[in-house]
């Protein structure tokens, strides 16, 4: 569904559940000159927390690792990346409501850079 949900936009999603010993990425997908890597969390619409907010800051560095791996095996020079994303909420009965947050994070508020 977080899929279909960006594709609509004109994101073009390259790959699903991109998995490496370092972590998963949900979506990892093209938009205009970007690579944008793209975290998934599901929750009831009545939880306490918005979704969001379980990115931690551990999680943020995992998936910068596993973005790490995946620019290592690209055989170009990688576009600039960006961190999104996309909260799906759900009630029993009820068509699940999208919405996604571009930009949600940087390497800087993660207190990580690239390593090559």
């Amino acid at each position: 569904m977080a899929a279909r949900y960006v594709q609509r936009s004109g994101v073009k999603i390259l790959a699903r559940n991109y998995r490496t010993r370092t972590g998963e990425i949900d979506l990892v997908a093209r938009d205009r000159g970007e690579l944008v890597m793209i975290e998934v969390k599901t929750r009831h619409y009545l939880a306490r927390k918005k979704p969001q907010d379980s990115v931690t800051w551990e999680k943020q560095r995992r998936i910068i690792a596993t973005t790490n791996r995946y620019l290592r095996e690209l055989s170009c020079r990688p576009p600039p990346v960006r961190f999104d994303i996309v909260e799906v909420l759900f009630a029993p009965g009820l068509i699940p409501r999208c919405r996604w947050i571009q930009h949600a994070f940087t390497l800087n508020e993660a207190g990580v850079g690239w390593s090559r």
